[in-house]
């Protein structure tokens, strides 16, 4: 933890699968079978960020397959481990700073003492974890469409035609005037998540009022960003086409925060289950 903390080491966390994504639990094929004082692991992950240069893994496999996704066990994998391989590196469209690849899985030997929590207890690793993740989502699309706004803004100020800037036609205030109103909501929202979020006692999350808020504060900041982004990237015209544009990095990085840490219908899932359950 202190070399994660410092950033000397870097994680990744080891829950998709090649045939497990929004189904990441019930659908899980990785294994870890007992053998004495260890733990050995067979499987493979995919879509894992910071998998190629990850120095420690945060795992989850089926330590009890007859249980379904009551039998999933949490581990702590170092990546030096022998048995432990990245597959592929994949080229992604956006985040291309944190790179996301395959691992793989073969008769990598743990002790037991690198499993977090005891034994088939991983699903409330799991939830507790994503609640947590999806509060920092929304932090992300919030910051990510605030810079959109600035670049927005300041493209309109600067670029002339017709003889004058392009922020003097009300077609162009509008969008900003709906760029700054879709930050500052998200920004209200993501900051109501972030503080249910604080003191949550363990083994909380993934139940309850800090589920239903964390995803949806998730889901609109998300989709906030994306409408932000949209029109800041139509208000730069051809230049917001070029790859070579920040505008452009930032339209290719936001399609990804309406994917990770559950798809935005993941997220209505999860606000409808528990508005039904109350």
């Amino acid at each position: 933890m202190p070399g994660l903390c410092s950033g000397d080491l870097v994680g990744g966390l080891g829950l998709t699968e090649p045939g497990a994504g929004s189904d990441a639990l019930g659908s899980m094929a990785t294994t870890a079978r007992r053998d004495g004082d260890d733990y050995v692991i067979n499987g493979s992950k995919i879509y894992i960020t910071n998998g190629p240069i990850a120095d420690v893994i945060l795992l989850y496999a089926k330590t009890d397959k007859s249980k379904g996704a009551k039998g999933i066990s949490a581990f702590i994998i170092e990546t030096d481990n022998p048995g432990f391989k990245v597959a592929q590196k994949l080229d992604k469209m956006g985040f291309r700073g944190s790179p996301t690849g395959e691992l793989v899985f073969e008769d990598c030997r743990v002790p037991a003492s690198a499993m977090l929590g005891v034994e088939n207890s991983g699903v409330a690793v799991v939830m507790s974890g994503l609640d947590l993740e999806r509060a920092m989502v929304a932090s992300v699309c919030v910051g990510m469409a605030e810079r959109a706004l600035e670049l927005g803004l300041e493209y309109a100020k600067m670029r002339e035609q017709f003889g004058k800037p392009i922020a003097s036609f009300q077609m162009m205030q509008s969008k900003l005037a709906e760029i700054y109103t879709e930050v500052e909501t998200a920004r209200a929202f993501s900051y109501r998540a972030l503080a249910a979020c604080v003191g949550l006692p363990k083994g909380a999350g993934g139940r309850g009022e800090i589920h239903k808020l964390t995803a949806a504060a998730c889901l609109y900041a998300g989709e906030a960003f994306n409408k932000a982004v949209t029109e800041a990237c139509h208000i730069h015209g051809g230049s917001g086409y070029m790859q070579d544009t920040e505008i452009n990095r930032l339209f290719r990085a936001n399609k990804l925060l309406e994917i990770g840490a559950g798809t935005s219908e993941v997220r209505k899932i999860i606000i409808a289950e528990e508005l039904l359950r109350a």
